[in-house]
């Protein structure tokens, strides 16, 4: 999920709590506690690597469910430190925080690091896009309700009916991307990986069977079925292993396609192919065994 969508999970999360008879010191480190703990895991831009090291280097520890407890903890010390509040609240939103902004990444088909550093693989599910439009949307439409009403409660109930639609919208999100996994999965493809539209009711699949991958689109209302297929030569995958970039790209897609070109073979993650550089690799034939 994008930055700023996390901030705004941070500011909605605030919003729902109930702050009746609550100090001012305390308001704001749950503040604080909510909206930080949303955007801290994506702190690993700052050292995120360039080109095929950044598929490992962003979303990786950071994003992990180990640091879950670690993030809670400094915020609470935080609290304590700057503002001299204690108060096992903080702790709470903070797990809170953290657990909605890296399962939150997971429901998109950008790979995270969820049991880093246990294994180095990326995790994705595609069934949420990973830009946040259709939750802005529901900010947007719900804002002037918060102009509009000013007592405490009133806008309390406003920033949990974001979330109650946010969770139609995740839910209706899953609905159909299972639906489409299932009748693949019917079709008799191995693996199937699903990457959702920034508007709700298109999903692109990609499947895998034997030597054929293949790139469909499921629209409810509107056209669906194969747009186009991929060769998937078999390859020595321990080899390509050896060669960093491709070994990243395995790791953090849930499945390639390797087509060997003679002189090099050509591994891609057909969910983004043509769309992001660093998603296609070319392994050089006098390079498949050395890092």
């Amino acid at each position: 999920m994008d930055y700023m969508t996390h901030t705004l999970f941070g500011v909605a999360m605030y919003g729902a709590l109930n702050k009746v008879n609550m100090d001012t010191k305390t308001k704001w480190a749950l503040f604080a506690a909510s909206v930080g703990a949303n955007v801290i895991p994506d702190i690993d831009i700052q050292w995120a690597r360039a080109g095929a090291d950044y598929l490992m280097s962003h979303r990786g520890i950071t994003h992990s469910f180990l640091m879950v407890p670690v993030w809670a903890v400094m915020f609470s010390l935080l609290s304590y430190a700057i503002l001299r509040v204690k108060d096992r609240r903080i702790f709470i939103v903070a797990v809170v925080g953290v657990l909605l902004h890296i399962i939150s990444d997971w429901t998109n088909a950008w790979g995270t690091g969820l049991l880093e550093p246990f294994t180095s693989r990326r995790y994705a599910s595609g069934f949420v896009p990973n830009k946040g439009y259709v939750f802005w949307t529901f900010a947007a439409v719900l804002l002037p309700l918060l102009l509009l009403f000013r007592s405490k409660e009133h806008r309390r109930r406003i920033f949990r009916t974001f979330w109650v639609l946010g969770a139609v919208y995740v839910g209706f999100q899953l609905v159909h991307s299972a639906y489409v996994y299932a009748d693949l999965k019917k079709d008799g493809y191995d693996q199937v990986a699903v990457r959702a539209d920034r508007i709700p009711g298109g999903i692109s699949y990609y499947a895998k069977k034997e030597d054929v991958v293949v790139e469909g689109r499921h629209e409810i209302g509107g056209e669906s079925g194969i747009v186009r297929t991929f060769r998937n030569d078999p390859v020595d995958v321990e080899q390509l292993m050896q060669y960093r970039p491709a070994r990243n790209l395995l790791l953090f897609a849930p499945f390639v396609v390797t087509q060997d070109l003679g002189e090099s073979i050509r591994v891609f993650d057909p969910r983004f192919s043509g769309r992001v550089s660093i998603l296609s690799v070319e392994v050089p034939a006098s390079s498949r065994s050395v890092e």
